[in-house]
C-alpha cells in the first residue's frame, strides 16, 4: 500500500488499526481497542480497552460491561474524559463490551470482539463427512494449508454440489448437448484462528470459473480477509465454462449485423435448471454447505455471516435478502445486475448508437471509429468544462452531477480557466466539417440518446413486459472514459465492446420468454420486438417484499458507479427508493439500508474515480455494534498529478469520501484535494 492509500485508511470514519467507533446512543461516547482490528480477533482472554467521554468527571460516573458482567475496575483514567486498561475474561466467539452512562436506559457506546476458535477435528476429516445438507455433495480435497505470508494456516475444502447432466447449446446445430456436466463447485477456507465469522465472496459475469475464497473482491479494500479470520466461501455459479460447447457458429469471432455469434459462456441458457443455479441456487447450495463445514470443524455454528458481491454478485446478494433471508446479516451488493431483461435492453440500445455513428465494412461496425480516443477525450473535457466546479472544486470529478445540465448539442467551450485551453469559445457540436475540437451532430445525437434511454421511434419511453421503465446511461464525468461508455460499447484495440458477448448478447438467449439464438442483438427494434422479452426469470431479484429480512435485522449497502456501462445506476436507485417507500421513508429505510453512488466509476471499478474502498468493515460495526455507516474513505491511483483537462488515465492517488445517498461530497474550501479530511458529505 502506497503512502498516499495508507493515508486514506488512516482518515477513515472506522480506523482500522485502532478501533474506535461511535456510540450508539451518544457520539461523544466510544469504546476502543487500539491494538485490535475491528474485523479481525483477539487470541488471548484479554484486550486492551479505551473509553471515551464528554469529560472526565461523567466518565467517572459510567458503567463498562463484558457479557453483562460490570469490569469497570480494570480500568484507570489516562486523560480528560479517557480511560484505559486491559480487561481479562474473553470467552472463545464474540464478546460484548457496552459502556453505560450514569442513569441511562441503554448503553452509549457498544463494541463487539471476537476471540479466535481453534478447529475441534482435523481438516482432513472433512474429506470423509457426510449427510450434508444438500444432497448429492461430495468432497474433492480437505487439506491443511500451511502460513505464506501474511496469509495464516488455514484448511481448504472444495467439493461439487447437484452434479447432474443437462443440455447446453443451440439446438439442432453441432454446439447442442444433451449430455452436459452441471453442478455447483465451491470452495471454502477455515482458518486455524476463527474470529467467528462467514464471507461469502461473489463473482461476475455469468461465473463457470471457482475464484479462490481470499474473500479479495470489489467492496473489501484494504482488508486482509483471511488474516483478519473470516471464514470465506466462493463457487462456480452451476457451470464450468470449460466445459460448455464451444462458441458458435464454429470459426466466427464477431458479432456483426449479418449474424450472431453464442459465444461458449452463454451456452447454459436452454437449461432451466443451470439458470437458477446462476439467478440464486448456486449461492444458496454453497451458504449451506459452507455453514455445515463451519459447525463440523469448529464444532460451533459462526456469530455473523457476510456477504459481498458485485455485478452478478450484487444481484444474488440482493436474491438472498428476498429468498433466503436466514442466511447472511449484512450484504454488499455492488453495481447489482438485478433486471437482467431490462438492463441487457439498455445495454443494447447504447450499443445500438454507437452502431449508428460507426462506418460498416462488410457487415461488420467499426466501433473505433464511432469516438476516436481524442474524441472521448473531448467528450470528457465538455462535460467536465460544464459542470466540474458544480461542487465546489474543479478536479476532474462531478460531485454535484444534479445540479448539471449539460447539453452536448447546445455546449460552448469556455475562454479561460482549467478548461479554456480546449476549444476557446468553440461549440463541442461541429458547425461545419469534423475537426478535432468538435463532435458531428450525428456523435453528440448518439451520446444523448444513450444518456436519455430507450425509446419508440415516436420519442416515447418503453416500458419493459416486468413493468419497469428503461433507463438509460445519464451523463457523467467519466460517461466517455475508458471504463465508462468505452468499455461496453466501442471497445478498444485489444477487445471489443464488452456487450457483444454479455449484456446484449445475452438478450435473445436468457432474457426472451423464447430463446431465439438466431435474433441478432445488435438489430433490436424497439417498436416491435420489447414484447419477445420475458416478464420473469430466476436471475430477476427486484422483490422490494424484503420484510423477514429487515425483521431480523439484516442490513444491506448499495453501491453503484454513476459512469457504469453495465447496469445502469438509476435501476439500483430506483430499487431503493422502492423499498424504502415502503418502509418509512428515508427515516425508515436508514435503519437498514444505503447507497452510496460513486462519480466517475465505471462498473464496479475503473476511471478517473475513488473505486477503491472498504465495505465490509463498516457493515461490521452496523451489524455488531449498532453503529450506522456514514462516510466511507475511498481512493483511486488514476488521478492526474495536477489540475487541467483530462488527457487520459494517470497514475496519482486521491482519498475522498463516499457519501451515503441523498448526500453529496463538497470541498472544505481549503486544504490537499488529493486527501479525503478535505471534503464533507452535505
Amino acid at each position: 500500500m502506497n503512502q498516499s492509500r495508507a493515508a486514506a485508511r488512516i482518515v477513515a470514519i472506522f480506523v482500522l488499526a485502532g478501533g474506535c467507533f461511535n456510540a450508539l446512543a451518544d457520539p461523544a461516547y466510544s469504546i476502543a481497542t487500539p491494538d485490535t482490528v475491528l474485523t479481525g480477533m483477539v487470541t488471548g482472554a484479554s484486550v486492551t480497552i479505551r473509553l471515551g467521554a464528554p469529560s472526565s468527571a461523567l466518565l467517572s460516573r459510567a458503567t463498562l460491561k463484558l457479557n453483562g458482567a460490570d469490569v469497570t475496575s480494570a480500568l484507570h483514567a489516562d486523560g480528560a474524559g479517557s480511560m484505559s486498561g486491559v480487561v481479562a475474561g474473553l470467552q472463545p466467539g464474540a464478546n460484548v463490551f457496552e459502556l453505560w452512562s450514569k442513569n441511562s436506559k441503554e448503553p452509549v457506546a457498544q463494541l463487539t470482539v471476537m476471540k479466535a476458535l481453534a478447529p475441534a477435528i482435523a481438516c482432513a476429516s472433512l474429506a470423509t463427512l457426510s449427510h450434508f445438507p444438500v444432497q448429492p455433495t461430495r468432497i474433492t480435497q480437505a487439506t491443511l494449508t500451511a502460513p505464506s505470508g501474511t496469509t495464516p494456516e488455514y484448511c481448504l475444502v472444495q467439493g461439487r454440489i447437484q452434479e447432474r447432466t443437462g443440455i447446453a447449446g443451440i439446438f439442432g446445430t453441432t454446439s447442442y448437448r444433451t449430455d452436459q456436466p452441471y453442478g455447483t463447485r465451491f470452495e471454502v477456507r477455515l482458518p486455524t484462528a476463527w474470529n467467528g465469522r462467514y464471507l461469502f465472496q461473489g463473482s461476475g459475469g455469468t461465473e463457470g470459473g471457482l475464484p479462490g475464497a481470499t474473500g479479495q473482491i470489489g467492496g473489501t479494500a484494504g482488508l486482509t480477509i483471511l488474516r483478519n479470520g473470516f471464514v470465506v466461501a466462493s463457487q462456480n455459479g452451476g457451470h464450468t465454462n470449460s466445459e460448455l460447447p464451444p462458441s458458435y457458429p464454429p470459426g466466427s469471432t464477431t458479432t456483426d449485423l449479418n449474424h450472431i455469434q453464442v459465444i461458449s459462456g452463454n451456452m447454459f441458457f436452454p437449461d432451466a435448471q443451470a439458470v437458477k443455479d446462476w439467478g440464486y441456487n448456486s449461492i444458496d447450495v454453497t451458504t449451506q454447505t459452507a455453514k455445515f463445514l463451519i459447525n463440523a470443524y469448529y464444532g460451533r455454528a459462526q456469530e455473523r455471516s457476510y456477504f459481498v458481491g458485485c455485478s452478478t454478485s450484487g444481484r444474488q446478494g440482493m436474491a438472498m435478502s428476498q429468498l433466503f433471508p436466514q442466511h447472511y446479516d449484512g450484504i454488499v451488493a455492488g453495481d447489482p445486475f438485478y433486471l437482467p431483461p431490462d438492463i441487457s435492453l439498455s445495454e443494447t440500445w447504447g450499443l445500438e448508437h454507437i452502431i449508428s455513428v460507426s462506418p460498416i465494412v462488410n457487415g461488420t461496425p467499426q466501433y473505433l471509429q464511432s469516438f476516436t480516443l481524442a474524441d472521448q477525450s473531448l467528450f470528457t473535457n465538455a462535460i467536465l468544462a460544464a459542470c466540474d466546479h458544480l461542487d465546489g472544486l474543479v478536479d476532474g470529478v462531478i460531485d454535484n452531477m444534479a445540479a448539471c445540465t449539460f447539453d452536448p448539442a447546445t455546449f460552448v467551450f469556455p475562454s479561460s480557466g482549467v478548461y479554456g485551453s480546449i476549444a476557446p469559445g468553440m461549440p463541442l457540436q461541429c458547425t461545419g466539417d469534423k475537426t478535432t475540437t468538435c463532435l458531428t451532430p450525428a456523435q453528440v445525437n448518439a451520446t444523448k440518446k444513450i444518456a436519455e434511454g430507450p425509446r419508440t421511434s415516436s420519442g416515447e419511453r418503453i416500458t419493459s413486459p416486468d413493468g419497469t421503465t428503461l433507463s438509460g446511461y445519464p451523463f457523467d464525468g467519466g460517461f466517455m472514459q475508458p471504463s465508462g461508455i468505452p468499455t461496453r460499447d466501442i471497445g478498444s484495440a485489444n477487445s471489443p465492446p464488452g456487450n457483444i458477448g454479455l449484456g446484449s448478447g445475452q438478450l435473445p438467449l436468457f432474457w426472451f420468454a423464447t430463446p431465439d439464438p438466431s435474433y441478432n442483438p445488435l438489430t433490436v427494434n424497439y417498436d416491435t420486438d420489447i414484447h419477445l422479452v420475458t416478464p420473469a426469470s430466476p436471475v430477476v431479484n427486484n422483490s422490494t417484499d424484503i420484510g423477514p429480512f429487515i425483521g431480523r435485522g439484516g442490513k444491506i449497502i448499495f453501491y453503484h458507479g454513476l459512469s457504469d456501462s453495465g447496469p445502469p445506476w438509476p435501476y439500483t436507485q430506483k430499487y431503493f427508493h422502492d423499498v424504502m417507500t415502503k418502509n418509512g421513508g428515508m427515516a425508515g429505510a436508514s435503519k437498514f439500508m444505503k447507497l452510496y453512488l460513486v462519480p466517475n466509476m465505471g462498473h464496479c471499478s475503473g476511471n478517473m474515480a475513488t473505486d477503491s474502498f472498504d465495505m465490509l468493515t463498516p457493515m461490521v460495526n452496523w451489524i455488531e455494534n449498532g453503529v450506522a455507516p456514514e462516510e466511507i474513505i475511498a481512493s483511486g491511483n488514476r488521478f492526474p498529478a495536477t489540475i487541467g483537462p483530462y488527457t487520459g488515465l494517470s497514475n496519482t492517488t486521491r482519498s475522498r469520501p463516499l457519501c451515503p445517498y441523498p448526500k453529496t461530497l463538497r470541498y472544505s474550501g481549503s486544504g490537499d484535494i488529493s486527501q479525503a479530511s478535505s471534503y464533507a458529505c452535505q
